[in-house]
């Protein structure tokens, strides 16, 4: 039987584990910062456009899930940046393990 391709959120999971910079966090609230910011970039895709072909573009994403992320966690507030940063990077990674990433 073959084993199912890891989930983004797995994967992504797996490479904030493997750098260990947010071990400091509760794993609830890792998991539910995880969970959120996943959640605000398919937000923001599907808004601007991109699930209709249009150009994700990075720093609109960061500057928005950053903005968010602190909104919604302000006690982690000054983890929120560097947390952005770390998950487009693995996002990135999954999305070129897959062959999902298409660079212009």
């Amino acid at each position: 039987m073959e084993q199912p391709e890891m989930t983004a959120k797995d994967y992504i999971a797996d490479c904030f584990a493997e750098q260990g910079d947010f071990e400091i966090l509760p794993h609830e609230v890792f998991e539910a910062m995880l969970v959120r910011v996943i959640a605000l970039d398919e937000a923001f895709m599907k808004d601007t456009g991109v699930d209709d072909g249009a150009v994700y573009d990075d720093d609109a994403a960061y500057d928005y899930l950053v903005e968010e992320m602190g909104a919604a966690f302000p006690q982690q507030k000054m983890y929120c940046m560097r947390f952005v940063e770390d998950y487009m990077d693995y996002q990135e990674r999954y999305l070129e393990s897959v062959g999902l990433l298409e660079w212009e």
